[in-house]
């Protein structure tokens, strides 16, 4: 179902040779990607594995990381489109799975990264498999879910006029998914995942060259390339391996994200054709080759499935025997198994728990008001310069053309190379960390608020702009009256990730080791690293699950309110 009348038919394309030999090319580079990976996968565990450090190994070294992060993001759309749809459908399981998603998203990179680390080496102890998988679910954790939030919530805003449409049509479940659904919710979820992706490559060289006392958990990579040459202080290889970067970002914009953002202008819900049509030169050129069409033509004929005959009202109907899997509740089955294990993670915490002194309670509520503070400053800060920028760039097709593959580099840089420079300044102007680690925590909230508001600034249907100009507007009338109401709901979603987002990166903000020695603010981050380093494991088992009760109960009367509020008051349809 094409959500976007005002587009015509294009003409069809003139077909050409080239075009299908790039195509193919594509198609084995993907395949010798997997076949590599592969290889990596089977090779004998190694205590210390050496990187080379030759810049003519960083193609492929990029070819490695870009495979896992590929690998993380198919997990991650697997996942957001099964979570987010069983959440939003099902009312018991919404209760429990929300606040859930909640927690994981707000848990810091180091909760998943040792025990996935350590529990797959211990589980294929004789190979580099254990490693390799562990370094994909970890950035799996890193993308999933700002995803998962947002096409949770585009179901949740889903106009009742699509799904009447869809019972009239007597879509089946698997119709509805792939033209209502998938189709409403596109935009907002190609740029979360673009926002997904940066998110993997900021945190790539602490996932590919983990150490935990003393033993090397290192895979070859550039995150693992910029970790050694950082350590030997080798700064042409830091050049190199931020250039290799930049050019697989950039590669990966122009030749993904691109075609992916324009593709997507057709499911907008508009009746009057923009002015300047966005256009992608690699959309334009996929579209010319045979095989291209091919490939479209058999994902379009497996999607697209017919819906069922109707039947004869005057033929009695014969009820149908349901294939055994359906008559099975699979829904129920997993909840119930998420529970137990939750039951049982929980026993396990609760016995730690018992060792926690009441000074120590009386510290961690005390730290965790602190970093509260800061992570609502770090939030309102973004929002301040992600909203004007935002809407500045999604408003426009020609800007965003040219300043999307910016804000993906800016978004994509190694933390490692931020931190310490950015803290470097902040001591330059005389600050100190209490105040500083503000300052640092925006780095990672300002990612999910920007990329959301350009989305819903793009949504807004033409009808709408061009009312604005018709009623002369001032600038601030259309402010006011289109713009932030349109782009609300995406504003919600981003604030909920940025919010998620901001307690995960505290622990990196308030703790940080700096010219041979270590920096400290008083906060909840820091007295969970302060904790893992000391292995003072019941201390950081009170400080996470302080982290985690708080950030549920805030969610639920602070961000599940404003987003009632979104869907309700402010869905833009034409």
């Amino acid at each position: 179902m094409d959500l976007n009348p005002a587009q015509s038919p294009p003409a069809e394309p003139r077909r050409s040779t080239v075009a299908d030999v790039l195509v193919l090319v594509m198609v084995l580079v993907g395949i010798f990607s997997l076949i590599e990976m592969g290889r990596q996968w089977h090779q004998p565990f190694q205590r210390k594995l050496e990187i080379d450090m030759s810049p003519w190994y960083l193609p492929y070294y990029t070819l490695l990381s870009f495979s896992r992060g590929a690998m993380a993001y198919g997990l991650s759309l697997l996942f957001t489109l099964f979570y987010a749809r069983w959440a939003a459908y099902d009312r018991a399981a919404e209760r429990f799975l929300i606040p859930l998603l909640d927690i994981l998203q707000s848990l810091p990179l180091s909760a998943f990264l040792a025990p996935i680390e350590l529990g797959l080496v211990a589980l294929f102890p004789h190979s580099e498999f254990g490693v390799e998988l562990a370094c994909i679910i970890i950035i799996f954790t890193g993308q999933v879910w700002n995803m998962t939030f947002s096409f949770y919530y585009s179901l949740k805003a889903l106009p009742d006029d699509f799904r009447f449409v869809s019972k009239l049509a007597r879509f089946t479940e698997w119709q509805r998914f792939t033209q209502i659904e998938v189709p409403f919710a596109t935009k907002g979820l190609v740029y979360n995942s673009m926002v997904s992706m940066a998110g993997g490559w900021f945190f790539l060289s602490i996932i590919e060259a983990f150490t935990l006392n003393s033993q090397d958990y290192r895979v070859r990579g550039l995150g693992s390339y910029m970790s050694v040459a950082q350590a030997t202080n080798n700064y042409p290889a830091q050049i190199w391996d931020v250039v290799a970067m930049l050019v697989m970002i950039i590669a990966l914009d122009q030749l993904v994200w691109r075609p992916l953002l324009v593709w997507s202008n057709k499911f907008k819900l508009e009746d009057t054709e923009a002015q300047f049509q966005d256009r992608s030169a690699v959309l334009d050129y996929l579209g010319r080759s045979r095989l291209a069409l091919w490939f479209h033509e058999r994902a379009s004929g497996w999607m697209r499935r017919p819906a069922p005959a109707p039947r004869d009202v005057a033929t009695p109907a014969i009820p149908a025997r349901k294939p055994w899997g359906r008559a099975i509740p699979w829904s129920k089955l997993i909840l119930g198994l998420a529970l137990i294990l939750g039951a049982f993670g929980f026993y396990n915490i609760f016995k730690l728990l018992a060792g926690v002194k009441f000074a120590e309670w009386l510290l961690i509520l005390e730290s965790l008001g602190l970093t509260l503070l800061r992570v609502l400053g770090a939030v309102g800060i973004s929002t301040l310069i992600a909203v004007p920028i935002g809407i500045w760039i999604g408003s426009s097709p020609r800007l965003a053309r040219y300043l999307m593959p910016v804000t993906q580099i800016a978004a994509s840089f190694p933390s490692p190379f931020i931190f310490p420079n950015l803290l470097a300044l902040i001591f330059l102007v005389h600050g100190n960390l209490e105040v500083g680690s503000v300052i640092l925590m925006v780095v990672g909230p300002i990612w999910y608020i920007l990329f959301n508001v350009i989305a819903g600034a793009s949504a807004v249907p033409q009808d709408l702009r061009s009312c604005t100009l018709l009623t002369h507007l001032t600038r601030w009338q259309a402010w006011r009256t289109l713009w932030l109401p349109g782009i609300f709901p995406a504003l919600t979603t981003g604030w909920i990730t940025a919010a998620g987002g901001a307690w995960n990166v505290s622990i990196a903000c308030e703790y940080i080791p700096y010219q041979g020695k270590t920096l400290m603010a008083h906060g909840l981050g820091a007295v969970i690293s302060d904790a893992m380093d000391k292995g003072n494991y019941s201390v950081l088992a009170a400080s996470v699950m302080a982290m985690a009760v708080f950030v549920v109960i805030f969610n639920r009367l602070v961000w599940k309110r404003l987003s009632a509020l979104a869907q309700q008051r402010f869905q833009l349809l034409t």
